[in-house]
């Protein structure tokens, strides 16, 4: 018998039913919900980023969500501590689930990550990002493949998060941000079980539009106008992100609505493709699909708990 404590991650695309599929599951045994997205530690961030809902949250404890204001950095180093934390505080009777699609984080807590990742300097952080608005994405870009080749051919979709967050790294140490990429990576004490839960592509994608054109409806122009309001910049790393970003260009008149929803649509579809391509890599995960009637009592067999 294994002496690591057992972890079980659900991964999959946006709008597969992972954070449902987790709730249902816990009224099988004790769980406790890690948040495996990279916006939902973000408080006032709540219809764009699909936080689990009230009725959600009061089925089973959950963690990494409503923790930091929106002008604050953070990282996929910082989400391992955090995720870690809740993990190696959860009493030895609940079974830790760590739930979510953004598969950076969830490689960082479960499979290790770098020491060697500083935090980024405020104003470091502040000339790039009056620089991305000066120059666009394709200058800073420029300026990634100059000083990190190596960062610059992973991050060739010129991801403006991706991009503005090594050449801070380069600027506040004078190394390149690939660098960090060869310290020894020490895994955590846990025996982890991997379960996906996707669709196939036409109902997923289908999916995907209704989650949308229902974030819009609930009010996600208005909430964005909010954050705004609250004096939070609109090129923080927390708004560069599907959704905020159209619903900012809606705000300043640059898009229509039906034109600003269409795009955060299409941009949404091609999120979920990439976190496909993403976690089709990792032999280790059980794929399950999440219009399976029984889905419930299906996983709950292959993890032994139903």
């Amino acid at each position: 018998m294994s002496a690591l404590r057992r972890v079980i991650a659900i991964v999959g695309p946006t709008a597969a039913g992972k954070t449902s599929l987790a709730v249902r599951l816990a009224s099988l045994l004790p769980v406790e919900v890690v948040s495996a997205d990279a916006r939902q530690v973000y408080r006032m961030l709540d219809i764009g980023t699909a936080k689990p809902t009230a009725h959600e949250r009061a089925a089973c404890t959950h963690h990494c969500i409503d923790t930091l204001d929106p002008d604050e950095a953070y990282s996929a180093a910082e989400y391992a501590r955090d995720a870690r934390i809740a993990i190696d505080h959860m009493p030895p009777s609940v079974t830790p689930f760590v739930v979510g699609g953004s598969g950076l984080y969830l490689r960082a807590a479960l499979d290790g990550f770098s020491h060697d990742v500083v935090a980024p300097e405020p104003s470091v952080r502040e000339a790039l990002q009056e620089r991305l608005l000066i120059e666009g994405k394709d200058g800073l870009y420029d300026e990634l493949v100059r000083v990190d080749p190596r960062a610059a051919q992973r991050y060739a979709d010129k991801n403006p998060v991706r991009v503005v967050r090594a050449l801070e790294f380069y600027h506040s140490t004078g190394r390149p941000f690939s660098s960090t990429w060869d310290t020894v990576i020490t895994p955590p004490p846990y025996d982890v079980t991997y379960v996906g839960v996707t669709l196939d592509r036409t109902a997923l994608y289908a999916r995907i539009d209704r989650r949308c054109e229902q974030m819009w409806q609930d009010g996600l122009v208005a909430e964005t106008q909010r954050v705004l309001d609250a004096g939070i910049s609109p090129f923080t790393q927390a708004l560069q992100t599907v959704g905020y970003t159209e619903a900012i260009a809606f705000l300043r008149g640059t898009m229509s609505a039906d034109a600003a929803l269409a795009h955060m649509q299409q941009a949404t579809r091609n999120y979920a493709k990439r976190q496909l391509t993403w976690f089709k890599r990792d032999e280790r995960i059980t794929w399950f699909d999440g219009q399976d009637a029984h889905l419930v009592e299906t996983v709950g067999r292959h993890l032994g708990i139903s």
